[in-house]
């Protein structure tokens, strides 16, 4: 009893994963969408055989990949079953969010995704069922159409014919503009885009400027105390270096002077003057021309 009820649990088991499979794959399929056709091609894109053949595009909305092989198309709304879309074959298979060509020749034999059927270019009904032939996925009659403009789905579901083909491709919708032509028609000058072209430009210039600056000052400061640190020197000496104040300047344009006008003695020596620690003008401080009051001294 015990071997006879497990091997019934285990194919009641079977049972209910291959059920569970086929609907989770019928689930799938519902969620196919036929998303573009051109019913009437004569210069655009070509087949595997060079032939400009009708086409339908299908697309796959869902995150998973889709096997549309056993499904049905139609363009004969009393016939669902007029053409098989046959099962087994890598090409039926919609990769997530990717679409699938269909050509619609009139010669099924040419491959799995060619048709016995071709669209009508004065208008029609085309239909897509699922693997049992009686399920609906997806339809739509679409009007006569002119040579070489397709009939698409908008990004609002709707219907609307379009001179922009894209087999394979993402729709483009003929009503949506694109930020360059919204751009174009509120600056048709092109006034507004150059001022803001040039103002991005001179602040990008000041940033990179005031930037540089402050690099070249720190590697400035830099070099300094490296060169102080080799040579033993006292750092404050060398960041204050090239920064003389005005009473040294003052003294060599004085020094030159007396040279040009003959006055200056003629001298053996070199004079070297050197920063003191505690900076003052001898030019114009008042402290020098002071005298200072004696000290005096009692004797206790």
């Amino acid at each position: 009893m015990s071997y006879k009820y497990k091997k019934t649990k285990k194919g009641f088991l079977l049972l209910t994963l291959t059920l569970l499979s086929f609907a989770i794959r019928a689930q799938n399929t519902f969620d196919l969408k036929i998303n573009e056709l051109l019913s009437n091609n004569t210069e655009n894109i070509v087949d595997d055989y060079g032939i400009n053949s009708t086409w339908i595009e299908i697309y796959n909305p869902t995150y998973g990949t889709v096997d549309i092989g056993g499904c049905y198309i139609t363009d004969d709304i009393n016939n669902p079953k007029k053409y098989r879309i046959p099962q087994g074959d890598v090409s039926t298979k919609i990769p997530p969010l990717q679409y699938l060509l269909i050509w619609a020749d009139g010669i099924d034999y040419h491959g799995p995704l060619y048709t016995n059927f071709k669209l009508n270019a004065d208008g029609g009904y085309l239909a897509l069922y699922s693997n049992d032939g009686k399920t609906l996925i997806d339809k739509v009659e679409y009007p006569e159409l002119t040579a070489n403009r397709s009939y698409v789905r908008n990004d609002k579901d709707k219907w609307e014919e379009s001179d922009i083909i894209t087999p394979r491709l993402q729709n483009k919708s003929y009503d949506v503009e694109s930020a360059a032509e919204k751009l174009g028609k509120r600056d048709p000058s092109g006034a507004v885009i150059s001022v803001t072209a040039m103002t991005v430009v001179f602040t990008v210039l000041i940033l990179l400027f005031l930037c540089f600056k402050q690099l070249a000052k720190f590697h400035l400061k830099t070099s300094k105390k490296k060169a102080a640190e080799a040579q033993g020197v006292d750092i404050d000496k060398v960041e204050y270096a090239g920064e003389e104040t005005g009473d040294i300047y003052a003294a060599i344009a004085l020094a030159l002077k007396l040279y040009q006008d003959d006055i200056h003695d003629v001298e053996d020596m070199v004079i070297t003057i050197e920063r003191e620690d505690k900076i003052y003008s001898p030019w114009n401080s008042k402290l020098q021309s002071l005298r200072q009051t004696p000290e005096i001294r009692r004797n206790k």
